[in-house]
C-alpha cells in the first residue's frame, strides 16, 4: 500500500520488486494477501494521519487473522521510529528507507519462512528482470525517478532531514531504465526528483537536465517525456531551449513557486522571487508557445498577510497557470518554519486555499470550454462502459494532463462502426466536445 508522492511510489516499485525476484507472489488486494507492506508518507499532519490510519486498518485484520503480518516504511519510519514501535507495537517489522534489497528477508521471516524457502530469480509481471523495479502503475506510463534527496533549505520542508542532501543517479543509468522501461510497452515516462532542475549538479561530471532530456530523446518507443517538480530558482534558458528542441519532450512542466509575495518567499528560503518567477514564465511561454505551466501553491504561512497573501493572487491573477495545486502551511516541528511566528490561522488558511482554487476553478473552466471544437492527442489509460451503456468509454489524458495530478479526457467511444482496437497505451486523435468539471469530453476525432 503505497501512500504520498511519486517518489514513494517509486520506492515501492522497488520494493515489490525485490519480492518477486525472492520468489514472493505480490497482488493489490490486501483481502488477498498474508503480508501487507504499507509505505507511509510523513510529510505533512493529513498525510501523518492517513499513514497511521492505514497501518491501523490493517493491524486490526492481522487481529482478526485476516493477515500474517504488517510491515511498514517510507517517510514517517524515517522521522518517528521509535516513536510509532511503542505507539503500535502489533506491526511485525519497521522498516526506514534504505535501498529494500532486505524486504523479502524480512517478510519471509514474518511468515515464518526460513531462509531455503526463498526462491531467487521468480519473475514479476513487470519483467522486473532488467528494470530492477516492478511497474505498480499500467505499464504505458511510468515515473522515472532522476535521483534523491535535496540540496534546498525550503524552512517548511523535512525532506533534506528524511532523505538526505541530492544524489543524482549518473545519466546512463537514467538511460537505460528508460530503455527498459520502453521495452515493457512504456510510451510517457514522468521524470520526478525533489528539484528535477538540480539534476546532475552533485556529481560534477559536466551535465544537468538539459543533457538528460536530449539523451531521453533518443531513447526509442518513448513519445512524450514530462518533466515535474522544476525549481524556478534553477530554471535556465539552456534547459528551456533543449525543451523547446527534443520532439518528445512535452510542452508541459511542473514548477512550483509557492507564493508570489517577496517577504514570503524570502522568509520560506526559497531562493527565488516574483521577478524570478516572472522571468521564467515569461522565457517558457516564448521558447515554448503553448506550454501548459502547472504550479503548487503554499498558504497560511507564518507571516502571510492580508496584503501579501493579496501579492500572490495578483500574480496568480497575472501568470494564469494552467495548472494548480494548493496546500496549507503544516507547522512541522523538524523544520525552521515549525516555530516561526506569527502564525496564521487554521481557519484562515483555509479561507485562503479555498480562494486560490476557486479562482483556478474558473480559470480552468474558461479554457476548458476554449478547447471546445478543437483536435487534440489523447493517451488512452483505461476503457470502460460508457454510462448510458450505448458505448464504451475511453478514460485518458492530453499531453496537458499529468498522470494523477491533473484533469483527464472522457473520449465516447461509438457502439458501432468504430472498429479501432483501444486500450491502455493507445494514442487516440480525438475532437473535444464538452467541459465537466476538471475533466474534457471528447469522440474519436
Amino acid at each position: 500500500m503505497s501512500l504520498g508522492c511519486s517518489k514513494a511510489l517509486v520506492d515501492s516499485e522497488v520494493m515489490a520488486g525485490h519480492l518477486g525476484r525472492a520468489g514472493l507472489s505480490l497482488t493489490r488486494e490486501p483481502e488477498q494477501g498474508s503480508v501487507v507492506i504499507v509505505n507511509t508518507c510523513g510529510f505533512i499532519d493529513d498525510a501523518r494521519e492517513e499513514s497511521i490510519d492505514t497501518v491501523l486498518q490493517y493491524v486490526d485484520m492481522k487481529k482478526k487473522g485476516e493477515l500474517a503480518g504488517v510491515v511498514v516504511t517510507g517517510c514517517l519510519v524515517q522521522l518517528h521510529q521509535k516513536q510509532l514501535e511503542a505507539d503500535i507495537p502489533e506491526v511485525d517489522a519497521w522498516l526506514p528507507i534504505s535501498d529494500y534489497s532486505g524486504v523479502p528477508s524480512i517478510v519471509n521471516a514474518v511468515l515464518g519462512h526460513s531462509p531455503s524457502d526463498i526462491c531467487a530469480g521468480g519473475e514479476t509481471k513487470s519483467g522486473d528482470t532488467d528494470l530492477g523495479r516492478a511497474l505498480l502503475t499500467t505499464p504505458h506510463t511510468a515515473y522515472l525517478r532522476l535521483g534523491e534527496g535535496c540540496n534546498h533549505i525550503c524552512a517548511f520542508c523535512a525532506i533534506p532531514k528524511i532523505r538526505g542532501r541530492l544524489k543524482s543517479k549518473p545519466i546512463e543509468v537514467l538511460v537505460e531504465e528508460a530503455a527498459s522501461l520502453a521495452a515493457l510497452g512504456c510510451r510517457e515516462l514522468t521524470l520526478i526528483a525533489e528539484d528535477s532542475t538540480d539534476y546532475g549538479k552533485d556529481l560534477k561530471l559536466g551535465y544537468g537536465l538539459a543533457d538528460l532530456l536530449a539523451a531521453l530523446g533518443e531513447v526509442k518507443g518513448i513519445r512524450w517525456v514530462r518533466v515535474m517538480y522544476a525549481h524556478p530558482a534553477t530554471m535556465d534558458e539552456r534547459l528551456i531551449e533543449t525543451m523547446a528542441a527534443v520532439p518528445n519532450v512535452l510542452p508541459y512542466i511542473d514548477m512550483p513557486v509557492q507564493h508570489g509575495d517577496e517577504t514570503v518567499l524570502k522568509r520560506m528560503r526559497r531562493g527565488t522571487s516574483p521577478a524570478r518567477i516572472r522571468r521564467v514564465v515569461g522565457l517558457l511561454r516564448e521558447a515554448i508557445p503553448g506550454i501548459t505551466l502547472r504550479t503548487t501553491i503554499l498558504v497560511g504561512f507564518p507571516g502571510e498577510t492580508a496584503a501579501r497573501f493579496g501579492h500572490l493572487m495578483d500574480l496568480l491573477e497575472e501568470l494564469a497557470f494552467d495548472r494548480v495545486g494548493c496546500f496549507t502551511f503544516s507547522p512541522e516541528s523538524n523544520t525552521e518554519a515549525g516555530s516561526m511566528r506569527p502564525r496564521v490561522s487554521r481557519a484562515v488558511a483555509e479561507e485562503r486555499r479555498a480562494m486560490v482554487m476557486d479562482s483556478q476553478r474558473r480559470l480552468l473552466l474558461a479554457k476548458n470550454k476554449a478547447r471546445i471544437g478543437t483536435k487534440d492527442l489523447v493517451l488512452v489509460d483505461g476503457v470502460d462502459r460508457a454510462a448510458a451503456g450505448t458505448g464504451r468509454l475511453a478514460i485518458g489524458r492530453t499531453a496537458s494532463d499529468a498522470p494523477e495530478v491533473d484533469g483527464r479526457v472522457l473520449v465516447e467511444l461509438p457502439a458501432k462502426g468504430f472498429k479501432r482496437k483501444v486500450g491502455p497505451g493507445t494514442f487516440l486523435n480525438v475532437r473535444i466536445t464538452g467541459a465537466k468539471g476538471y475533466d474534457l469530453v471528447a469522440s474519436p476525432a
